[in-house]
């Protein structure tokens, strides 16, 4: 009998991340990203991914260590690159 692969905290991870570039490319590439929005597109792509409770906050934890904090002036497609970076090291 086949068993289907084990998804990851680190597979949800990866997704997470690379789903975030994505969205920060499309759209206005240019535009400055804050901190604040850093944090709300992560907790969004948690929350539609996973709903709310326990896993979904632990798994929001994880991808913010994986995301460095915006404290410096950088545009979405910038932030973009960094994330698409991070994602390939979220092992």
């Amino acid at each position: 009998m086949n068993t289907p692969p084990t998804v990851t905290a680190a597979d949800d991870v990866r997704e997470i991340l690379l789903a975030l570039a994505d969205q920060l490319a499309t759209g206005p590439h240019y535009r400055i990203l804050t901190e604040a929005d850093r944090l709300a597109l992560i907790l969004n792509e948690v929350t539609t991914r996973h709903g709310y409770g326990v896993p979904a906050l632990n798994l929001d934890q994880e991808v913010r260590r994986h995301a460095p904090a915006v404290d410096w002036e950088i545009s979405r497609g910038e932030y973009a690159l960094i994330v698409r970076r991070a994602a390939g090291g979220a092992l």
